[in-house]
């Protein structure tokens, strides 16, 4: 059963509710669990995700909320803003011997099995469990969700006019939007700086008519990277570490996109194609645990190249 309204009866039955996120858990992620957590503070409910990125962690101290601990074994889970049981990596095994499992996803495909399950497309993740929770007005649920909408969008540069009516409906007095700018606003480190100069040393420029594809390698920081290659007028960014579970991170500027780039889609094909996962959104998404991982880069950089090529006016 797949509805809005199947998924908050899931939650309304449960007891003891185990939610789980993807790995390095981004703040749409958190911030959904975190609000989930709270409307249903009566219950018991607890958050395990493997590890938080640094901007999630921002907004679990700025919120100074908790991930719990579940008193009892869970008699129900819950998965958000996960597209596959390999996201959640360490957690995966979690879902083992479960049969109540519920889903809360926005991303356009899924590998899922779930008894119930609420899924469209969306900006952010965050929008979805606005609807669930029956758009509540308690100001912590509300700032999770609108941090979870702000960075999912890149700082609303991909919001839509959808995003934009629901932030409406979430704002309020008690809430200072630029605030919540300011809560993922920090300087940055040593380690990424270094990562930046590595990443720029060895990226590959592919000329694509008029548009500007880069590929580098790196070991960490992908997304941080991708993102400041696309600031120096790159159209689309793919990264590539080799030393965490061979993983693709790609991110297309907004030119690529209405060119036609959907990184998801690539990702998710590339993924099938050689044995691994992919997906994500058209301007961000990444591929993992690939069989042959140069290959899978090459044709993720291909399909790119081919796309804007063909796409050029």
């Amino acid at each position: 059963m797949s509805s809005c309204e199947s998924v908050r009866l899931f939650l309304e039955k449960s007891r003891h509710l185990l939610i789980l996120c993807h790995s390095n858990a981004d703040p749409d992620a958190l911030g959904c669990a975190l609000s989930i957590k709270r409307y249903y503070s009566k219950k018991d409910v607890s958050i395990r995700c493997d590890g938080i990125s640094r901007s999630a962690s921002l907004l679990l101290h700025e919120l100074d909320e908790s991930l719990g601990v579940l008193s009892v074994a869970p008699d129900a889970i819950l998965v958000l803003d996960t597209s596959s049981p390999a996201l959640l990596e360490g957690c995966r095994d979690l879902l083992a011997g479960t049969d109540n499992l519920a889903i809360i996803d926005h991303h356009a495909t899924t590998a899922f099995d779930a008894c119930v399950a609420y899924r469209r497309c969306a900006t952010s993740n965050a929008e979805l469990v606005w609807e669930v929770l029956g758009k509540p007005r308690d100001t912590v649920i509300r700032t999770a969700l609108i941090a979870g909408i702000v960075t999912d969008t890149g700082h609303l540069r991909y919001a839509t006019r959808e995003t934009f009516a629901t932030l409406s409906e979430m704002v309020g007095d008690d809430i200072n939007f630029q605030d919540i700018y300011t809560m993922f606003r920090e300087e940055v480190s040593y380690s990424q700086r270094i990562a930046l100069f590595k990443a720029l040393q060895r990226m590959r420029v592919v000329r694509a008519g008029s548009y500007i594809v880069v590929k580098t390698s790196i070991g960490s920081f992908e997304s941080f990277i991708a993102r400041n290659i696309l600031n120096l007028g790159a159209d689309v960014a793919i990264i590539v570490n080799d030393k965490k579970g061979q993983r693709i991170v790609g991110r297309a500027g907004t030119r690529a996109i209405e060119q036609g780039v959907d990184l998801s889609a690539i990702m998710h094909e590339v993924g099938l194609e050689f044995d691994g996962d992919g997906g994500g959104h058209p301007p961000a998404a990444g591929a993992k645990n690939v069989s042959d991982f140069k290959s899978a880069t090459d044709r993720v950089l291909d399909t790119v190249v081919t796309t804007l090529r063909g796409k050029r006016k």
